[in-house]
This record gives C-alpha cells, sequence and structure tokens, in this order.
C-alpha cells in the first residue's frame, strides 16, 4: 500500500488520490487521523475513541486524587471542569512528544503532572497516546501492509511525534520519501488574480457570473474553501450551477439545543424563555401541535404550573383522547414524557443536581433522539444519532466524574464539551459538479488547472502558545521528550498557504470580501507575503466586485461576463391611505374594547392584526415586567375579591403577600431571573399595600362586589351582525344597586389615563359600562359609574362621581357619551372600510397627530408601539 501524507488532508485533498485515472487500487491521500487510523488497523490497535468530554471527568478525578498544593490547585477550586480540560491538553502535548510519568520531576508543574498521570483511574486513550502506543508497538518491527509513504510537508516542519511514528515505520521497512514541491511561482506572469468586494454576497453573486461565464473550463478547477459557503451556494443555484455544500460545524443547531434546553428547565427559578425556546423549537421532543398550546400559555403567562398551564395540558390530553385509535394508557405515558422534558423536578443551581436527576435528564434526550432517529422523516437521521450519542457520552462523564451533586455552571461545562464543534447543516449537500473542493490550501498537492480561494481572509491559524519555561524544556529534552519549535509549526503553516500558487498550472483567483458575518474580515498572511514581495501587486492583479455587477460589460480573470440592465424599482412610499378590494374586510362577530381601540386610533393596524391576523411571534409576545405585576395583580385579586363585601385592608394585604410568592413561578417567573431584582423588590413592597388600599376604597365608597373577571356578550350591540366581548376587571355596585365599573392598571404613571378620560377617548370604560349586567332592570344606564384605579398611586379616577368622596373625579365626558361617539366613529371607519379605503394614521417623524376631529379618528395612533410601522411606513 501506497500512501500520501500531508498533514492537512483529513477532510480531503487534489488531487483525490495518488496516481492517473479515476480510481486506483491500495493508494490514498491521508492526513494524520488517517495515517494513524491505517496503522492502528494494521497492527490490530484499533478500538472506539472515548469522547473528549470522559476524558476530562476522568482526568478531574485524578488531579483530586493528586492531593492539595498543585501548581493547578487555586484555579482549579475556582472553575475545576476549564482548569482541567486545559490542564489535559498539556498532558497530552506532552505524550505526544514523547513523555512518560516521572520524566522531568527535578521541575516542580512536571512533578506534579506526573503524580496526577500516576493517580485515580486509568485516563482513556486520546490521539497522543494512541499515536506513542503505535510507535511503541512498532519497536517490534511487524510485517505492515504498507510499503511506502510519500511527504507532502517538510519532514523537518512535523510535529515531533509524528516524525517519531514516520521514523518507526521506517525501522519496518516502509520507504519515506520527501516530495519536490514546485518553485514558487513569479507574481508577474499573469496567473494571480484578486476578485475584492465590500460583502461576502456581493464577492458570492460576482464569483458565480464568473463561473457561469465559460462554463467549458470549469471542468478541473479546484475551490480553496476559507470558510462555510451557503451564500456562495445561493448564488450558485441563481446562476444555474452546481452547489459546493459547505458547512460549517456549529453546536447551535437547533435539534441539538434539546439538550442544553432540558437541563435549563431544571433549575429553579423557571426560565419560561428557555422554556418558550424549547418549546418553538422546529423539531423537539413535545409534537408542534401541543407544543404551540403550551408556548401560547407561556407567552401569555409566563411560567409553569399555574392554571392555565395545567388546562393546556388538560387540553391536550383531551385531544389525544379524541384521536381515531386513541389508547388512553399510550396516551398517558407519550403525555408523561412530555411533561418530563416541560416540568422537570428543579434545583438550585449553586447547591446542583443530583448526579442520578442529571443522568436522567441526558438519558431521557439520548433515548428521544433515537427512537426520532429510527424514523429519519425529514432526512435529519444523522443529527439526531449525533445528538443521542453527545447525549450518552455526557451521562457516560457525569457518573464518571463522581460527584453526587454537580452546579449549574459544571454542567453547561460539560455540555459544551460534549457538544464539541457541534454539526454541520444537514440541508447543505454538494452537487455534482466539474470542479473539486478543499477546505485548507495545504491540501492541493497536485497540479490543478484553476484555483479559486473563496473568503481568502485570515484564517486565524496560529501556532500552539509556549506552556513551558526555558528550564522545563531542557529537562524535558535532556530526558529525551524534546518539545516542538512553535516556529516550525508557524513555517509548517506558511508553506501550506503558498501550496496553491504553486501547484496551479493557468490561474490563482483569490475572493477576498472586507465583511463577512457582519464582522470585518482581515487580510490573509499570504497577501501580507504576496505584497511584500511585490509592491504594487494589488493594482496589478484586483479588481472590484462591486464595480464589475455595475459595468455592462465586464470581465474577472481572463472571462466576460455576460450582463443585462436592471430597471430599478421604486419601494412603496408611506401613504395615508391603502386600497383593498370593496367588500373583502368585514368586521368580526365580537368586538372588544381593546380591537375598538385599535380600529378607531389607526384602521390598517385593525386590519392587518384581526381581519389578516397578521401578528408577532410568540416568543416576542411575553409581557414586559410591569405588565406581569399587572397579571399577578389581577389573579390575586379575583381570588380575593370574593362576590360581597370586600375583605379588610389587612386581611387584603396578608393574602396578597402570601399568593404572590406562590404566584410568581406559575405565572411571572421572568420576574425571579437575574436582572428583574429591582422590581421585583418593589413589586413585593407595593403590590400588597396597592391591593389592600383597592379594598379600602370599596368599604370608604360602600361597594359590593358583584364579580371580578366578568364575562360581558352582547350580540348586535354595535351594528347588525356585530356585538361586543370582553372581561371586566371588576365589576361592584353601590348600595342603591348602582353598577361601578373599575379597571385594574399597574402604570408607572397615571398620566396617560387621565388624558383618555379628560378627552373622552377611555373606549374601556365605555364599551363596560354600556353593557354590565345591571341588576336594576330596564334604563339606559347613563348612570353607570366607570373608572381606572390605578394601584401604583393608589386612586380611582373617573369621570362619574361616587358618594363616598374617595374617587377623583376627572372632568370629561361620561361613560355613556364615550360610548355614542364609539358607535358614530365605528359606522363611519367600517363605511371606508367596506368601501376599500384603509386609512393609516401615522406618527410623521416621531410627532403625533393632534387633530382628531375626523369622523372616527378618536384615539391617537401609538405608532412606536405599534408590530406594523415596519410596513405602512410610519418611520422610514
Amino acid at each position: 500500500m501506497h500512501l500520501v501524507f500531508s498533514w492537512f488532508a483529513d477532510a480531503g485533498a487534489w488531487p483525490e488520490h495518488p496516481g492517473a485515472g479515476n480510481a486506483v487500487m491500495d493508494q490514498a491521500v491521508v492526513g494524520p487521523l488517517r495515517l494513524l487510523d491505517h496503522v492502528e488497523t494494521m497492527l490490530g490497535l484499533a478500538r472506539p475513541q472515548a469522547a473528549a468530554v470522559k476524558r476530562i471527568a476522568i482526568f478531574q478525578r485524578k488531579l483530586l486524587e493528586a492531593g492539595a498544593d498543585r501548581f493547578w490547585s487555586k484555579s482549579f477550586e475556582v472553575d475545576p471542569w476549564s482548569a482541567t480540560r486545559e490542564l489535559l491538553s498539556w498532558r497530552d502535548e506532552l505524550i505526544e512528544a514523547g513523555w512518560k510519568p516521572r520524566v522531568g520531576v527535578t521541575r516542580s508543574r512536571l512533578a506534579d503532572l506526573s503524580a496526577a498521570e500516576t493517580s485515580g483511574p486509568s485516563l482513556p486513550l486520546g490521539r497522543a497516546d494512541r499515536l506513542r502506543e503505535v510507535i511503541e508497538a512498532l519497536k517490534e518491527k511487524p510485517s505492515l501492509r504498507l510499503s511506502s509513504i510519500t511527504l507532502v510537508d517538510d519532514r523537518s516542519l512535523l510535529p515531533v511525534g509524528w516524525r517519531a511514528l514516520l521514523d518507526a515505520l521506517e525501522r519496518c521497512d516502509v520507504r519515506v520519501e520527501q516530495m519536490q514541491q514546485p518553485s514558487a511561482p513569479a507574481l508577474d506572469d499573469g496567473r494571480l488574480a484578486l476578485l475584492s468586494a465590500d460583502t461576502e454576497i456581493v464577492a458570492a453573486e460576482a464569483l458565480s457570473a464568473w463561473l457561469a461565464a465559460d462554463p467549458e473550463n470549469n471542468e478541473g478547477l479546484v475551490f480553496v474553501l476559507g470558510k462555510d459557503t451557503s451564500l456562495l451556494d445561493h448564488a450558485l443555484a441563481r446562476a444555474g450551477l452546481p452547489r459546493l455544500g459547505l458547512s460549517a460545524q456549529s453546536p447551535h443547531r437547533a435539534l441539538l439545543q434539546v439538550l442544553p434546553l432540558a437541563f435549563a428547565l431544571a433549575w429553579d427559578p423557571p426560565d419560561p424563555r428557555r422554556l418558550l425556546d424549547l418549546l418553538l423549537l422546529p423539531t423537539g421532543p413535545i409534537p408542534r401541535r401541543h407544543a404551540n398550546r403550551l408556548a401560547g400559555v407561556v407567552a401569555a403567562q409566563p411560567g409553569v404550573g399555574g392554571k392555565e398551564w395545567l388546562g393546556a395540558w388538560a387540553g391536550i390530553e383531551e385531544a389525544l383522547a379524541g384521536e381515531e385509535g386513541a389508547d388512553a394508557k399510550k396516551d398517558a405515558e407519550r403525555i408523561a414524557r412530555w411533561r418530563a422534558f416541560a416540568e422537570p423536578p428543579r434545583h438550585d443551581p449553586k447547591q446542583g443536581i443530583p448526579r442520578i436527576e442529571a443522568k436522567t435528564i441526558a438519558d431521557r434526550v439520548g433515548s428521544w433522539a433515537l427512537l426520532r432517529a429510527a424514523s429519519d422523516e425529514d432526512g435529519s437521521g444523522p443529527l439526531f444519532h449525533l445528538l443521542a450519542g453527545v447525549a450518552a457520552d455526557l451521562s457516560e462523564a457525569i457518573d464518571t466524574l463522581g460527584e453526587e451533586r454537580l452546579d449549574r455552571v459544571l454542567i453547561e461545562r460539560m455540555i459544551e464539551q460534549a457538544m464539541g464543534d457541534g454539526a454541520s447543516d444537514p440541508l447543505a449537500v454538494a452537487e455534482a459538479a466539474p470542479w473539486r473542493a478543499v477546505s485548507h490550501p495545504g491540501a492541493v498537492w497536485g497540479e490543478a488547472k484553476t484555483i479559486v480561494w473563496w473568503h481568502f481572509a485570515d484564517p486565524e491559524e496560529t501556532s500552539a502558545a509556549e506552556r513551558w519555561n526555558k528550564l522545563e524544556q531542557t529537562a524535558l529534552e535532556e530526558a529525551g521528550c524534546p518539545l516542538d519549535d512553535p516556529e516550525s509549526e508557524l513555517e509548517l503553516l506558511a508553506a501550506a498557504w503558498e501550496r496553491p500558487l504553486r501547484h496551479v498550472r493557468e490561474k490563482v483567483l483569490f475572493v477576498r470580501p472586507t465583511f463577512a458575518a457582519g464582522a470585518q474580515a482581515s487580510a490573509h498572511p499570504l497577501w501580507h507575503s504576496l505584497k511584500a514581495r511585490r509592491k504594487h501587486l494589488e493594482d496589478e492583479i484586483s479588481v472590484r466586485a462591486e464595480t464589475v455587477l455595475s459595468n455592462s460589460a465586464p470581465s474577472i480573470a481572463g472571462r466576460a461576463l455576460a450582463r443585462s440592465p436592471l430597471e430599478a424599482v421604486t419601494p412603496p412610499a408611506p401613504r395615508q391611505v391603502w386600497k383593498a378590494p370593496p367588500e373583502t374586510v368585514a368586521p368580526r362577530e365580537f368586538e372588544s374594547a381593546s380591537s375598538l381601540s385599535t380600529l378607531l386610533s389607526c384602521p390598517l393596524r385593525w386590519t392587518l392584526a384581526h381581519a389578516s391576523h397578521l401578528r408577532r411571534g410568540v416568543r416576542q409576545s411575553v409581557p414586559d415586567v410591569d405588565k406581569l405585576v399587572g397579571i399577578v395583580a389581577h389573579h390575586i385579586a379575583q381570588e380575593v375579591l370574593l362576590p360581597g363585601a370586600p375583605p379588610s385592608p389587612e386581611a387584603v394585604s396578608n393574602f396578597a403577600e402570601k399568593r404572590f410568592e406562590e404566584l410568581l413561578p406559575q405565572i411571572a417567573a421572568t420576574l425571579l431571573l437575574p436582572g428583574a431584582a429591582s422590581e421585583l423588590a418593589a413589586a413585593r413592597r407595593s403590590l400588597p399595600s396597592a391591593l389592600a388600599e383597592l379594598a379600602g376604597f370599596l368599604q370608604a365608597e360602600k361597594l359590593t362586589v358583584v364579580g371580578v373577571e366578568s364575562r360581558i356578550e352582547e350580540k348586535d350591540a354595535i351594528s347588525p351582525g356585530v356585538g361586543v366581548a370582553g372581561w371586566i376587571d371588576l365589576h361592584t355596585a353601590t348600595e342603591a344597586g348602582r353598577p361601578v365599573v373599575i379597571d385594574l392598571k399597574w402604570y408607572f404613571t397615571e398620566s396617560y389615563m387621565r388624558r383618555e378620560l379628560e378627552n373622552g377617548t377611555a373606549l374601556q370604560l365605555g364599551v363596560y359600562a354600556r353593557h354590565v349586567p345591571d341588576g336594576r332592570g330596564g334604563g339606559s344606564k347613563e348612570d353607570v359609574a366607570a373608572g381606572y384605579y390605578m394601584l401604583r398611586q393608589k386612586r380611582f379616577l373617573t369621570t362619574t362621581p361616587l358618594g363616598g368622596g374617595a374617587a377623583t373625579v376627572i372632568d370629561g365626558p361620561t361613560p355613556k357619551e364615550t360610548w355614542d361617539k364609539v358607535l358614530v366613529s365605528f359606522n363611519a371607519a367600517m363605511q371606508d372600510i367596506r368601501s376599500g379605503d384603509i386609512r393609516a394614521a401615522m406618527e410623521h417623524n416621531w410627532v403625533k397627530p393632534t387633530d382628531f376631529s375626523d369622523p372616527y379618528l378618536l384615539t391617537p395612533p401609538r405608532c412606536g408601539h405599534c408590530d406594523y410601522n415596519g410596513i405602512c411606513g410610519a418611520y422610514e
């Protein structure tokens, strides 16, 4: 067997194999890992490889058993996992160089590592151990099915351990030859071209046009891919060319997030954001239709265990029972599995999670991933298998670590290590093409007609940092364990970067974007080297992609590009009136107070929200902190203010203090998270007293509670076929039976509500006052009182005086007058909408309209708080 060995060929090389023709026997191009695999197989030493996370877990035990007062002890106390990971890399570097325990023990750090190496359980073999095991086995001079190795890289620049492997193979009669590299090219012979662009998108557009300009000459072309090709693939597809399909590996693939999210939900307090992340994953452990139901509850009431949350699970159970062929026992098991993901037992993040519980979570994720991998409905099987493997590695590492409890930081470190580099995009697939691609310039070891170096920018490849001082290096060298010279590693990289220039026959096209992925891309070190050799090289060989794409007959690197002019299109301008086909948009069967307020401030916003059903995503609908406190206040009021005489302020305060803490994790867990501490402290102080003041107000005005969160619904209340529906926060009555509607508000300031009452735009109060049940029977409800109780300010704002004198009376229209205006305005607005004219009441340049004397704009638009201001053009 003959091998070509290049340090950069593990991910593929060009040429793909030695020799001529399309295929060969007993020949291959290999990098270090594949070379090691070949020799291990020949020696019968091949075995499954231990996961890095398990090796770190075991090495951490070895460091602990080595005792205290070691050079790593202080770092280990702060972050044991990170310290262990770093020290393991030190240990592996020494092992690869030939170090053995008790070598160099005259130096304290080497003595400490030697103590760790000989303490505790055996460490699973890493690459360095495998390399040394092979070198040791070759001392017996076994017969190998390997006749020769051709070295692409300079042998003297290879790491010392790999030079030792080559020496050992030579002693086993394997011929090792050094490949002679072609001479460096002249920089003025016309073979170099540089395509530069401001952005990666423009670079991809220009390059795809260049490839499409001469398809026949793409045969034999080799790509050197400096980064993933997702943007380039889109441009290639638009030009009718095959995709390259190189996707960077990432631990942030959506499916892989199931594992960290499953653990994130096991900490106290519960984090609604992480729960939403789990529920909204494109592919998650809870089926999409059921996850959406739960996500809607969490978005409205961020927490776990509340009434709505339990109701959602009841709804899921009912939906399963209604399916054809439903099996109650199997359905119960499915729900139990889903609930285990969504609401696992929670633990203090500092005290940590018990080892058994941590293993259970990892095993749960692994089992689910294996089941899904078996179905492989959408081609994601490999990704599911990867997730199952990561979960299994993590479970084994948790067991190996030997800790009874694992804190959150440690768990997150272990998950990060188990994930490693993650996975590539399963949708990125290379298509049959006339070209070939390599991921590193050093993988080009033979002649190529044309080379395109995509993303010719700084790859941030450097030599390893020097960890050992001169005395330690001397001690190691004297013991036969010389360490690598960092300069040699840099020389190895420099030679690899220049290899495409040495092997190209006709043209090297460098493609260099100035910005990629939102960050500035620095020039490649090779470019600095080339410019140092020829001062005006950039002026001689470069062309700007932006200039090329704007010309009618451009050329790049000897190819004429076909370009045709495009007519510039002016984007839609902001407009006051949007058009729709007549009789297309109609009111709903029931409108609420909030939808009426939207309609009568901006009909376009109402149309988009209620007729087009265009709404913000669930993840963006989570209430802010102020709204959360208001939600909790409403819940407590609903529970404590039962029909009848109001309880005493003291009773309300005591109840609110206790119930507030109970409700937080159920419906307002966001308040328990870091960052909301000041708001939480303020709510703890003020909410019980605010509700107590509310009870005092009810007593002072001699009001009786009729209902809390009372439902109103009346057909044809606005016009034929259009009714009103909603919920009244607090329905009370005077001693004489006069209804009093109280709407609870938890706002930072009361000025906005005062303006509503003064201007007659308190639509909510007008709707509720007109349709509140009146126990007196009959009547026009003209004397129904309504107002806002401002919980923070502990004031009741109203335009209708009460008898007790505890209310703050605002000079403004009555609820009856407001409702009359609503009816007139609604009919005027719907007349225009039905005819196809939909108004957009925009704020121009952040200036609110001040004149609302037109037929139906009752309330000022709130463009700054509108989800649709990017559509209508309010803010350009």
